[in-house]
């Protein structure tokens, strides 16, 4: 399964713009998928001992919670990316986010496996459009 497959499973409401940004102040999402070896995003990464790479992690995240409602329109922040283990093609990457809506923005607070095994602890923050994303921690 494909990461734009697996993202689809994530059911939320959405509007012609995209997906609703209104919801519970906090949920938590959840997808599964494996990166298949001839993954373009593999090739070089490294030649007889291919690793999926680190930023792939933090867009599989950011993906999961755009879908869950986290705006797309402007910059985010990564406050945390905590690489835990090396994440090879062919194994099952399960992304789970707690997306968190509060006044001062979106804070996606995730956990990746891989076949079970931790590899990744990442929090993304979505500032208002109207806050510095210097003076959100």
């Amino acid at each position: 399964m494909t990461l734009e497959e697996a993202l689809g499973l994530v059911d939320r409401p959405r509007t012609a713009d995209g997906p609703e940004r209104t919801g519970p102040a906090e949920e938590t999402v959840r997808t599964s998928f494996a990166v298949p070896a001839d993954d373009p995003f593999l090739a070089g990464h490294y030649p007889g001992f291919p690793l999926v790479p680190g930023f792939s992690l933090v867009q599989y995240v950011y993906e999961l919670a755009a879908g869950a409602g986290a705006p797309r329109d402007h910059p985010v922040v990564v406050r945390k990316a905590k690489f835990l283990s090396p994440v090879r093609p062919g194994e099952e990457i399960v992304v789970e986010a707690r997306v968190e809506r509060a006044a001062d923005g979106v804070r996606a607070v995730a956990s990746v496996s891989a076949d079970t095994r931790p590899a990744a602890e990442i929090t993304l923050h979505y500032p208002r459009e109207s806050d510095d994303p210097q003076e959100n921690p």
